[in-house]
């Protein structure tokens, strides 16, 4: 079994890859950290806590930065998400009670507590990552890996023609935490686009799955319709779930190895490149196996019902 610590801004395809990760028999979550983005770090904070009532999972949550490190802060992506984050779709005010140490304490202790065993899963800016560091340097040396959702290496960005979300709201952090002697595997916009969640998906989910499944299918219907309008595509794509998917899978992936760099300044403010010319302990994904992906998300969420 695998130890992990997510860093999320829930977010619908983070309350996606929070239900994989919650219910998967091969990862141990260690600790969800929360971090601003798709709705504020507050916002995060509820919305993690909900997402434990709701999977019955118990689980330390860590407030995190609502702010980047050198940058004003973008708007949060309610057009993307809702108001609530979910869509729209509510669930109970939480019980759970959030951690009194910060998100980047929280990452610290844990990684101490389990040198060489941690993996950092991280689907959101990279604020916390990048304090956590600040915090405590020798982490990098104890984290087993790095497994983030971000970047845009071979294709256009989300958020402007270069830039993808999560790297775009802190460029600074994520440049330090690409520039740390860690091992890293990013997943862009380059591989989680690969995986397509149809309303008839989403609807299967529902039905093995009443209480988790059907809560994510009719949070899903949000981000469906964001994705009609902007995309043309019939579904939602779960970025997130590519970095769970592959701590749990890393077999269904093709990656590439290269020193990665990250704009900080000017139009093109939070590209990503990499230069494979480069022999380092960074890689991407590329590709991915979509329908081992998709059958194995399912048969995980079936544990839920």
């Amino acid at each position: 079994m695998k130890k992990i610590i997510i860093d999320t801004d829930p977010g619908i395809d983070d309350a996606l890859a929070l239900g994989f990760a919650l219910y998967h028999p091969n990862l141990e979550v260690m600790g969800l950290t929360t971090i601003f983005g798709n709705v504020s770090a507050g916002l995060a904070t509820e919305n993690a806590l909900r997402l434990c009532e709701l999977t019955g999972q118990s689980v330390s949550v860590a407030q995190g930065a609502d702010s980047p490190l050198h940058i004003a802060p973008n708007q949060v992506a309610d057009f993307v998400h809702g108001k609530n984050g979910f869509g729209n779709i509510e669930l109970p005010v939480p019980k759970l009670t959030a951690s009194t140490l910060s998100a980047a304490e929280l990452i610290v202790s844990v990684v101490e507590q389990h040198p060489g065993e941690v993996t950092i899963v991280a689907v959101g800016p990279l604020t916390n990552i990048a304090l956590a560091l600040q915090l405590s340097p020798a982490i990098a040396g104890k984290v087993a890996e790095v497994v983030i959702m971000g970047g845009a290496f071979h294709c256009d960005g989300n958020v402007t023609a270069y830039a993808e979300a999560n790297i775009w709201n802190d460029p600074h952090a994520a440049q330090m935490v690409f520039n740390a002697d860690w091992p890293i595997v990013a997943h862009g916009l380059d591989v989680t686009l690969q995986i397509n969640f149809t309303a008839n998906y989403l609807d299967g989910l529902a039905s093995n799955s009443p209480k988790v499944g059907g809560f994510l299918r009719d949070a899903a219907q949000f981000y469906i319709e964001f994705y009609e309008r902007e995309r043309k595509i019939d579904g939602c794509c779960p970025h997130d779930l590519l970095a769970l998917a592959y701590v749990t899978n890393p077999e269904w992936f093709t990656l590439e190895s290269g020193a990665i760099a990250v704009a900080t300044d000017g139009k093109t403010l939070g590209n990503t490149t990499i230069n494979t010319s480069v022999k380092t302990n960074k890689q991407i994904a590329t590709s991915v196996m979509p329908e081992e992906l998709l059958e194995n998300y399912a048969a995980v969420l079936k544990l839920a019902s």
